[in-house]
């Protein structure tokens, strides 16, 4: 009887601490959707595109989605080989030319252990070891 008493004894212990804790503790917060955000970033593009082409003619629109798929490549001149996918970058952006409004001026892959800062001079990336 005094085992059954005192497990019985436990389980309200245990019961009572995981309430309190559910009642007294911080409302989880729900981690950003990264997914959710791109994928309506994909939609607004592609549904810009789809829209500039709705009333143009078949071979119109061939042509004005083969220019597209030409920008979509063209924003990396300069840089359009070397890209690690899935890996975060910081790119710094210079003026572009009479047909771009931007242009990537130099990029710099995030490595683990090093932290980034801006240098003294206000204008370049400086980084030095975790």
């Amino acid at each position: 009887m005094p085992t059954v008493l005192a497990a019985a004894l436990l389980i309200l212990v245990g019961t009572a601490t995981f309430w309190a804790g559910r009642l007294s503790g911080a409302e989880p917060k729900p981690a950003p959707d990264r997914g959710y955000d791109t994928g309506h970033a994909d939609g607004l593009r592609e549904g810009r595109a789809e829209q500039a082409t709705l009333n143009l003619p078949a071979t119109d629109k061939a042509i004005f989605e083969s220019g597209y798929a030409a920008g979509a490549t063209d924003v990396f001149t300069g840089y359009d080989g070397g890209w690690d996918q899935n890996a975060p970058y910081i790119i710094v952006l210079a003026p572009g030319g009479p047909a771009a409004t931007y242009r990537i001026a130099s990029r710099t892959r995030l490595e683990r252990g090093v932290n980034y800062y801006l240098c003294p001079d206000g204008h370049k990336l400086c980084q030095r070891p975790h």
